[in-house]
C-alpha cells in the first residue's frame, strides 16, 4: 500500500495540505443522462477542469460501470479502482489518480457494480474511507452511467443537486424526461434537479428544449425542474476528442469552454447549495447504499 501521506502531497501540493485536512465540507455533483452519447462525461470532466480555474478542488468519481469514458478523456490509466478498495487492497488516497492536468478522478470499474450487492459491515468500511474524500476536496462531481439503473439513482440521491445532459435530439429529450420521472415519480427523489442542454445551435434552441421538459415535469409529475445552462454545438470540442484533449485544455477560448466556465460560475453561486459535513456525508451515504 501507499504512503498516504505522499498520495495526499501529490493531491493538493505540499503548501495545501495542512489546509485540506482540515476541511470536512463536500459539495456533491452527480451528471447523470437518460441515454448514451449526449456529452456526459465530457461534461463532467470539463466541468471539473472549470471549477479547478475558479478555485476549487473537486475530484472526479467515475461511476459508469464497464465504460471508463472519464479516465480515457483524460488519457490516464489508474492503478487502482473502486474493486480494489472494496477488497481492502488499497487506501481511499491510493485510489485518486491525479491527471496530467491537475483534475483528481477515482475510477469506479466493476466496484461501481459491486456497491448493490456489499453487505452492512464492507457498506460501514467502505463509506467510512470515502468520507476521506472530504479531506482532500471541496466538491465531488459523479459521472455515472447513461439509462435508468438503481446505481444511478443512488448517486443522485446522494447528491445536492443532479445535472441532467440531454441534447435537442428528439430522442435525447424523451429519454431524458424518462429519467427525470423515474427519479421523481418512481424514487421520490427530493433532491434538486437541472437540465444541461449539450450540443445546442443557440440558447434560443437550448431554452426551447428546457421548456419541452419544463412542461411535461410540472404538468405531469407536479415538480418543476431547473435550467442549468447549455453547452453549444462546437467544433473546437469535436477536434479536441479526437486529440483525446477535454476542449477546456485544448482551447480555452472555444465556445463550448467558456460555457463550462459560466456554469461552473452559476453553480459556485448558488449560495442555496450548502455543503455536507463529513458526519452527515457518511450517515447518508450508509443509508443509500443499505438499501
Amino acid at each position: 500500500m501507499n504512503d498516504q501521506a505522499e498520495a495526499l502531497r501529490q493531491m493538493v501540493g505540499i503548501n495545501e495540505v495542512n489546509k485540506f485536512a482540515q476541511q470536512e465540507d463536500m459539495r456533491i455533483i452527480t451528471v447523470a443522462s437518460g441515454k448514451g452519447g449526449v456529452g456526459k462525461s465530457n461534461f463532467s470532466v470539463n466541468l471539473g477542469l472549470a471549477m479547478q480555474v475558479l478555485g476549487q478542488k473537486p475530484i472526479i468519481l467515475d461511476a459508469d460501470f464497464g465504460l471508463a469514458n472519464v479516465e480515457i478523456i483524460l488519457g490516464e490509466r489508474p492503478k487502482f479502482n473502486l474493486s480494489h478498495l472494496i477488497k481492502g487492497q488499497c487506501h481511499i488516497y491510493d485510489l485518486v489518480t491525479t491527471s496530467k492536468y491537475g483534475l483528481p478522478f477515482i475510477s469506479g470499474g466493476s466496484g461501481i457494480k459491486d456497491m448493490n450487492f456489499l453487505p452492512t459491515y464492507q457498506i460501514d468500511k467502505i463509506s467510512s474511507q470515502l468520507a476521506e474524500l472530504s479531506s482532500l476536496t471541496n466538491m465531488l462531481i459523479i459521472d455515472t452511467g447513461a439509462g435508468i439503473n438503481d446505481i444511478v439513482v443512488k448517486f443522485c440521491k446522494l447528491a445536492h443537486e443532479v445535472y441532467i445532459i440531454v441534447t435537442p435530439e428528439p430522442t435525447s429529450i424523451t429519454d431524458g424526461y424518462a429519467l427525470i420521472k423515474t427519479l421523481i415519480g418512481q424514487f421520490d427523489l427530493d433532491t434538486t434537479i437541472k437540465v444541461i442542454v449539450n450540443k445546442a445551435m443557440s440558447q434560443e434552441e437550448a431554452h426551447e428544449v428546457f421548456h419541452k421538459l419544463y412542461y411535461v415535469t410540472e404538468h405531469f409529475l407536479k415538480r418543476p425542474i431547473q435550467y442549468g445552462g447549455f453547452v453549444p454545438y462546437d467544433e473546437q470540442l469535436f477536434k479536441s476528442v479526437k486529440e483525446q484533449v477535454p476542449v477546456f485544455e485544448y482551447n480555452r477560448q472555444a465556445k463550448s469552454s467558456m460555457a463550462y466556465y459560466q456554469i461552473g460560475r452559476i453553480i459556485l453561486g448558488d449560495k442555496s447549495k450548502q455543503t455536507i459535513k463529513k458526519e452527515n456525508w457518511v450517515s447518508r451515504f450508509k443509508k443509500i447504499f443499505s438499501h
